[in-house]
């Protein structure tokens, strides 16, 4: 009995020996995977728990890269892939703003992919205006993540308070805002939109441009000024704090969970913080002048000239399975850039439906003519009437001046 003890023994010892020499065996076999980084500027947190789980799910699908992603404001975004040429910290993919495609491109920063993915875009029923955003002289340079565009969100309560209903026509709009602010340290303003410097700013903005019923390609029209002085006639009677300037839309949303502000102008990327605040909302399209004007936004996936362009086009087949693109866009609280994709989730989620109802009549910044030049004329002359004391007049003279000196 004893020696069978120790012949068990010695076939468990054995054995034992065998398994660790295997499991190192497979250790050493196991495959390098290569690196890919993504930039990206989002920075709620349903977009940030959204690129977490994308990336994390993109991983475990495959052994052959490792995904990670980092942080870069939107405002330096450009700036600083312009710094990591130099210093060779360039990632392999970017999330990027859609008008910054164009600037990308014809600086030489992006990888044509037409080869990889040109005939699974033509084929994959995206919105007119969101493909156009990753085209460029028949050539393919990106894919579309999402899209979104911007629309009153309004606290329910406080409407209800002020027996005001949600407007429909600039002149309601401007009643309601007034109605809606209180004075005093327990008070808050009856609109607030972001008048931030660069894109946010000019996203914002331009829908009230282009409800006046003026040219997207001929922004120096008069009738522009009646968006101007609809903004100037709110700052003045304490409607719309003149500080919109310093805020981002996502500080926006912030002044909306407080109560801070009865109404916003926002996208649907407010809207899982403010559900997750308990916050009772209503959403309605953005008050009419002489038209709809609405500016369709959102991102594309692109790869960097000389980065792991195999590597970051297989992460961009992941992200475009219809599954995988329509559990993200949720997640985030975007809009899918597939059109039928959209008005499915639209109909499970109807909070969404003046979002997606209003991507069949809006335009993308990238159709706008010389777009980053009046980005940058609109966001001075909005600077100045949110924090001067120059007279409308003067401001719509150089702003005029400036689009004109293209």
């Amino acid at each position: 009995m004893r020696r069978k003890s120790i012949y068990r023994l010695a076939v468990i010892f054995m054995l034992l020996l065998c398994g660790c020499s295997s499991a190192k065996e497979q250790k050493a076999e196991a495959p390098i995977r290569e690196e890919l980084v993504l930039w990206s500027y989002y920075e709620t947190d349903a977009q940030c728990q959204g690129l977490d789980k994308l990336v994390a799910e993109f991983n475990a699908s495959q052994w052959d890269y490792r995904m990670s992603w980092k942080y870069v404001p939107m405002s330096e975004f450009v700036k600083e892939l312009t710094i990591a040429v130099s210093d060779s910290t360039l990632p392999d993919i970017v999330l990027v703003d859609n008008p910054d495609m164009t600037g990308l491109v014809n600086s030489g920063f992006l990888e044509d992919i037409t080869e990889e993915l040109g005939e699974d875009i033509a084929e994959k029923g995206y919105y007119e205006e969101v493909q156009m955003a990753v085209e460029f002289d028949e050539k393919v340079y990106g894919v579309p993540f999402c899209c979104n565009n911007t629309a009153i969100i309004y606290n329910k309560e406080m409407l209800e308070a002020a027996g005001v209903t949600p407007p429909q026509t600039w002149e309601e709009f401007e009643a309601a805002a007034k109605a809606l602010t209180v004075k005093g340290e327990e008070g808050h303003y009856g609109f607030a939109m972001s008048v931030a410097a660069g894109e946010q700013g000019a996203f914002q903005f331009m829908p009230w441009i282009l409800s006046t019923g003026a040219d997207e390609n001929h922004l120096e029209d008069e009738r522009t000024t009646e968006a101007f002085e609809l903004m100037h006639r709110m700052i003045t009677d304490g409607s719309m704090p003149n500080s919109c300037m310093n805020y981002s839309q996502t500080d926006i949303i912030r002044l909306f969970i407080e109560k801070d502000v009865a109404m916003i102008q926002n996208g649907s990327w407010a809207l899982p913080a403010i559900e997750a605040a308990g916050i009772d909302y209503g959403i309605c399209p953005l008050p009419i002048q002489n038209g709809q004007g609405v500016i369709i936004g959102g991102e594309n996936l692109a790869v960097l000239k000389g980065k792991n362009v195999k590597g970051a086009v297989e992460f961009m087949k992941f992200y475009n399975q219809e599954e995988v693109m329509q559990e993200v866009c949720v997640l985030m609280g975007n809009i899918s850039p597939i059109q039928s994709l959209a008005e499915e989730f639209c109909e499970e989620h109807p909070q969404y439906s003046v979002f997606v109802s209003q991507m069949q009549y809006g335009i993308n910044r990238n159709s706008i003519k010389n777009w980053k030049h009046v980005c940058r004329v609109l966001s001075d002359s909005l600077h100045q009437l949110f924090g001067s004391t120059w007279s409308v007049t003067d401001i719509w003279y150089k702003y005029e001046q400036g689009i004109l000196e293209e």
